[in-house]
């Protein structure tokens, strides 16, 4: 008799550990929306034990355990605490998704909000997990710990379009209207000027909603905007040369305008493309400063070259000034050091077009003074001059030009 009671109870003990596991691991499979405006989270479960910290409504936690109408969660500091389960609604973690970067660099926050604490920083094609949403926020999974980002700049494949996610649109006029609502009739919140770029959060008919400030939205009619579709993207070649591009102006920095209305900005995406395309071909890494008509800092371009240890940073121009007459392409450059990179690539471009000689000299030029890397200017042609620009517009000239910049950046490097 005595022999069967313990058998019974180690039964029963190994059924108890059973149950208890089975209750954690079903917890853990589950989170928690909180529903409350304000939920206190307490060390234990009850209202006499002192508060950890407060939560807001909408937040989503991971469910540890169930016990006397309180939940124990996983806080964001990756502390566990109580609340009370009627405080906030049970769900599984169906929503749990992978998410990618879609941006160049991405704050990673401790609250949903802009102001909170930067607790760190994700890069484009990163990929993190979703937990969980807040407004305009996606609550995640970082290094262990639960956190924020912008959802404008994550895309998921749970959603409707994830092209609107990845596809910049860029507005095309100034004063352009932002509606709350997707309608002519709708209340305009603000305006934008040209150039300007967004990423959009969804597509709704004949609209687009962005975020035009932060923590702030509302809809662009599309038909007002370009869709920057086809941006250029190289992979990386180990032990290659690292030239980056820069494509001058953009956004709304337009540059000069030519004489029959040639927008400057336009010109140097144009051949930085064409460019970039045939150094990625030719065996380099190739870095764009911008990759689309958007307005990039100076500071940021240099910044780029530094950050990507460029072997060469050359900077796409087209010149212009009162007198129409004036005419022909100049090569600039800061450094002492820098003065054979330009005077090589120069030579080359005389050699293979039609242009006036202006020579390679000396120019005081930010991007070039404050770059830590290699770096010349490239002015290609006048688009003051009515002749001129025809020129420098063709597809001729563009090709002819790019080819003489490949031919004298490989002379470079391999004398």
């Amino acid at each position: 008799m005595k022999k069967r009671a313990i058998i019974l109870t180690f039964i029963a003990l190994f059924i108890a550990i059973i149950m208890y596991y089975s209750t954690i691991t079903s917890a853990n499979s589950e989170i928690i929306k909180i529903t409350g405006d304000i939920v206190n989270v307490r060390e234990q479960p009850g209202t006499t034990y002192s508060i950890v910290t407060q939560l807001h409504k909408g937040e989503t936690y991971s469910l540890l355990e169930s016990k006397d109408g309180w939940y124990k969660i996983k806080l964001a500091s990756n502390q566990t605490g109580w609340i009370a389960d009627w405080l906030a609604e049970r769900q599984t973690n169906s929503k749990t998704v992978m998410a990618t970067v879609n941006t160049d660099t991405l704050n990673v926050r401790s609250e949903p909000n802009s102001a909170s604490t930067k607790i760190g920083v994700l890069y484009k094609g990163d990929q993190v997990k979703k937990i969980g949403d807040q407004n305009d926020w996606s609550q995640i999974e970082y290094q262990s710990k639960i956190a924020w980002v912008n959802s404008t700049y994550i895309s998921t494949g749970d959603r409707e379009s994830s092209t609107s996610q990845t596809t910049p649109i860029s507005i095309l006029y100034d004063g352009t209207n932002i509606r709350k609502k997707p309608a002519l009739k709708s209340k305009i919140m603000t305006q934008v000027s040209a150039g300007e770029t967004f990423y959009p959060l969804e597509k709704n008919g004949d609209w687009y909603k962005i975020e035009y400030a932060s923590g702030k939205t509302g809809y662009v009619a599309s038909w007002i905007v370009a869709s920057q579709e086809g941006n250029l993207q190289f992979k990386r070649k180990p032990g290659a040369k690292t030239i980056v591009i820069d494509s001058g102006h953009g956004g709304r920095d337009q540059g000069a305008t030519g004489a029959s209305g040639t927008l400057e900005k336009n010109l140097t995406f144009e051949v930085g493309n064409l460019l970039a395309r045939k150094l990625d071909k030719a065996g380099f890494n190739v870095v764009l400063t911008r990759s689309t008509d958007e307005y990039i800092s100076l500071e940021s371009r240099t910044d780029q070259a530094r950050r990507e240890q460029a072997d060469a940073f050359i900077s796409l121009h087209f010149d212009s000034v009162d007198e129409h007459q004036v005419e022909g392409h100049t090569s600039y450059y800061y450094n002492e050091q820098d003065k054979m990179l330009a005077q090589t690539i120069h030579n080359e471009i005389t050699n293979m077009v039609k242009l006036d000689d202006r020579g390679a000299r000396f120019g005081n030029y930010y991007v070039l003074r404050e770059n830590t890397q290699p770096s010349i200017l490239l002015e290609l042609g006048y688009l003051s001059n009515p002749s001129e620009e025809t020129i420098i517009k063709s597809q001729s000239f563009q090709e002819q030009v790019t080819n003489a910049i490949l031919e004298g950046l490989n002379k470079y490097f391999n004398q």
